[in-house]
């Protein structure tokens, strides 16, 4: 009778240490899949979220919103100064009434014996990006006269540079291969003649006094750097 209580109570044994060691397992690996993160299957089915590569509709643009929006750059601040003086214009000029234009403008000159359009563009250097940048450089410009009407007299003497501190220059003044300056511009095709002198760097102006009288000045700046 001893010996059954005594199997009895192993088996009881037993059975109560399988019992508590099942329970223990349910319970680390239910505190493992907490600490782990939720099931393979929840992972997959939810979205990617940050990361290359993640973007959804809500991050970014879809491509037909960015192909249909036109690239711009923001405008010049409200603060800058509007300029006042229009470029590529035609100023009109004589005896009476001298114009102050800018390289490149065109110059409508009436004079006694005729009209003509003037427009002088330069200066052309031999050379930039010079270091370090030299005091003074050749300096050619040229200036054309078109629509031509009547005689319009031509002379040396009628041209002058003058540089930013005031100081005048008497330039060398030819047709364009270098001969002989003609007397006058005629009409017919437009005619363009070379003026050149040795000009500091720096801002200046040419000068036209076709009648010995002051009539069309255009601003230029001889840059090297």
């Amino acid at each position: 009778m001893g010996s059954v209580r005594r199997v009895l109570t192993a088996g009881v044994a037993v059975v109560v240490a399988a019992a508590l060691a099942g329970l223990l397992l349910a319970r680390h690996g239910g505190s493992a899949a907490a600490a782990h993160g939720p099931s393979a299957a929840r992972v997959a089915a939810r979205p990617p979220t940050g990361g290359l590569g993640s973007a959804t509709a809500a991050d970014a643009p879809s491509a037909a919103r960015v192909a249909s929006t036109p690239a711009k750059y923001g405008g010049l601040p409200s603060w800058l100064p509007k300029p006042k003086v229009q470029v590529n214009r035609v100023v009109q000029a004589s005896a009476a009434h001298a114009a102050l234009a800018t390289q490149g403008d065109e110059v409508a000159v009436d004079l006694t014996g005729g009209h003509a359009l003037a427009t002088a563009v330069g200066p052309e250097v031999p050379e930039e990006g010079r270091f370090p940048v030299p005091a003074t450089t050749p300096c050619t410009f040229v200036v054309t006269f078109a629509r031509v009407s009547g005689a319009v007299p031509l002379s040396a003497g009628a041209f002058t540079l003058v540089d930013e501190y005031g100081r005048v220059y008497r330039p060398r003044v030819t047709a364009m291969d270098g001969g002989p300056l003609p007397a006058r511009a005629a009409p017919g095709a437009p005619l363009s003649i070379r003026v050149y002198d040795v000009l500091p760097t720096g801002d200046g102006s040419i000068t036209w006094a076709p009648e010995g009288r002051l009539v069309a000045a255009w601003d230029f700046s001889v840059e090297i750097d």
